[in-house]
């Protein structure tokens, strides 16, 4: 099967890192069909590219997830690969601790990709192939200052993708979790957090192409931080927290 011959599906298409996958995929012959909720941005995105299909959906609506599902498999539009790239990026400690903060960021960037799954998984398993691959992040290996609405959604993500890849490997299918450093994004551009490593969102989509085509479980990047994160969370909590001061700075947002 060529390029030509693939359809690729990306949930997150209208910025950022989606955005840039979308681009990258059809220039290389994909099939791409974007999602997102905002439809402006969806067009703007189809009229890049003859192989760029909008098909709006908003992932915390599961209704909408399930009936996007459906119509995909209906139209014969069965994606090879899916990348679920929706997300929020909620900046803060203490100030973001309510209800409307950290129920919009589980429930975007965690329970959509959980819809996504369960309605697409049954129908890949029949045909028996298929790759879905989840964005989530290195904040997700551990409790940073910064991250108190955030890293809990991308640690949930890492951990459901742990716990399904036996399912998909008995299926013959793929599944790959995505855990990128900071990358430079309408949702990063104001913060004020120490960045270590930031990379553009076009680099970052490069990588997880490249990343993505190996079929490996996961891809990571940068290296420098993706080790030193995962190196902490082998030493002793006292450890931990000083490291995390070294590594994330002195100042923070509350």
């Amino acid at each position: 099967m060529t390029s030509q011959d693939k359809i690729i599906w990306i949930i997150g298409a209208t910025s950022g890192i989606g955005e840039e996958l979308c681009k990258i995929y059809a220039a290389d012959g994909w099939q791409v069909i974007a999602s997102g909720r905002r439809a402006e941005r969806l067009a703007a995105l189809e009229e890049t590219s003859d192989a760029i299909r909008a098909l709006r959906l908003d992932v915390t609506d599961k209704d909408e997830v399930a009936l996007a599902v459906q119509k995909l498999d209906a139209d014969a539009c069965l994606p090879d690969l899916t990348l679920y790239c929706a997300g929020v990026f909620p900046i803060g400690g203490f100030s973001t601790l309510t209800d409307e903060i950290c129920v919009n960021a589980m429930d975007t960037n965690y329970f959509g990709a959980v819809r996504t799954i369960h309605n697409l998984f049954p129908l890949l398993k029949k045909r028996g192939s298929g790759q879905v691959a989840i964005i989530s992040s290195l904040s997700g290996y551990g409790g940073l200052p910064f991250a108190a609405s955030y890293g809990p959604t991308k640690a949930a993500l890492i951990n459901l993708c742990e716990s399904l890849k036996p399912s998909f490997d008995k299926a013959n299918l793929t599944l790959s979790v995505i855990n990128p450093g900071f990358v430079k994004t309408d949702m990063t551009k104001d913060s004020k957090v120490p960045m270590p490593f930031i990379i553009s969102a076009e680099s970052a989509a490069k990588r997880i192409k490249k990343g993505l085509a190996r079929k490996g479980f996961e891809t990571t990047f940068p290296l420098p931080l993706a080790v030193a994160l995962k190196l902490m969370r082998f030493v002793p909590y006292w450890a931990y927290f000083k490291l995390v001061g070294l590594t994330t700075g002195k100042q923070r947002p509350s």
